[in-house]
């Protein structure tokens, strides 16, 4: 694919991470070598190159399972079928894995899990841990105080906090490049005095998972606006304005227009009452309309 053409799927202001993708699919393209991003890109980048792209197999990570933030692999079929057994075992049911673009997502079952424990992305997850006793303390709290490491965001994943007795702890994937200098520079968050260690994360079921309040709505359609509007008990007329005002994104992008349909997986981020996924749709009522699993991230 060209550049110019992989430039235009995305808005011109995010041209600058786009093209560092577009550099890494380039990599792996034309030497034919495995090539990941050290960046974490949200869901309006990963959800749009689909699992395969160009005879590369787009694999994407972020540590924790659901991570709206991930690392982005392109990888030649030559090191998918390079595993030997699992390719033998796949072959015996009559499939190849080198196949094209349309055939190969026969067997996306088995990519998944061939991906999910073969490759090592560039990153370290952090935990940072502080006294909770005195004051309580947010995720504002410590994406202020890395950033304020002049660390760019996007070279950091999802964060995940957890109570631990008098503790709280952040679990945060970043970069590998910039785990030691994060673990030699990072003192405190706010004012509290901090301890950081890598964690070992081999073993996902044991790590930390989002927490979240489950909704089920009922909406006329996936509208964003209809949906909007019922998350939040506002009339439809009350939605318009943050909207147009750029309060609501829709998988990390200000999504301005009122009437765009929505999809099962969207995330929607509504400034003053939280971040939402559409997770499951759970058919229509007898007047036909929709029912909705919402999950909240708390």
């Amino acid at each position: 694919m060209k550049k110019e053409n992989f430039l235009r799927q995305f808005p011109k202001e995010m041209e600058y991470l786009v093209s560092k993708l577009y550099n890494c699919y380039e990599v792996a393209k034309e030497y034919e070598i495995m090539s990941f991003t050290e960046e974490f890109y949200t869901p309006n980048f990963w959800k749009k190159l689909g699992k395969r792209m160009d005879r590369l197999n787009v694999i994407c990570d972020g540590v924790f399972a659901d991570s709206d933030r991930r690392q982005i692999a392109f990888v030649p079929d030559s090191f998918i079928a390079g595993n030997r057994d699992v390719y033998d075992n796949f072959a015996k049911n009559g499939k190849s894995l080198v196949q094209d673009d349309e055939k190969f997502e026969e067997y996306a079952d088995f990519n998944n899990e061939f991906n999910e424990n073969s490759f090592q992305f560039p990153n370290k997850l952090l935990k940072i841990s502080i006294d909770s006793r005195f004051r309580e303390y947010s995720h504002k709290d410590f994406l202020g105080s890395l950033m304020g490491l002049n660390i760019k965001r996007e070279l950091m994943g999802d964060l995940i906090l957890e109570n631990e007795g008098r503790k709280i702890s952040g679990y945060i994937p970043v970069s590998e490049k910039i785990a030691d200098y994060i673990i030699s520079e990072l003192k405190q968050i706010g004012k509290a005095s901090c301890e950081i260690e890598i964690i070992d994360t081999k073993n996902k079921n044991v790590l930390p998972q989002y927490k979240y309040d489950n909704k089920l709505i009922t909406v006329p359609s996936k509208r964003l606006d209809s949906i909007i509007s019922t998350i939040t008990n506002l009339s439809r007329t009350k939605v318009i304005e943050p909207i147009e005002k750029g309060k609501v994104l829709v998988d990390y992008v200000e999504e301005k227009d009122k009437s765009r349909m929505l999809e099962i997986g969207s995330l929607i981020t509504i400034r003053g009452f939280g971040k939402y996924k559409l997770f499951l749709d759970k058919g229509e009522t007898k007047k036909g309309k929709e029912r909705i699993l919402v999950k909240k991230y708390i």
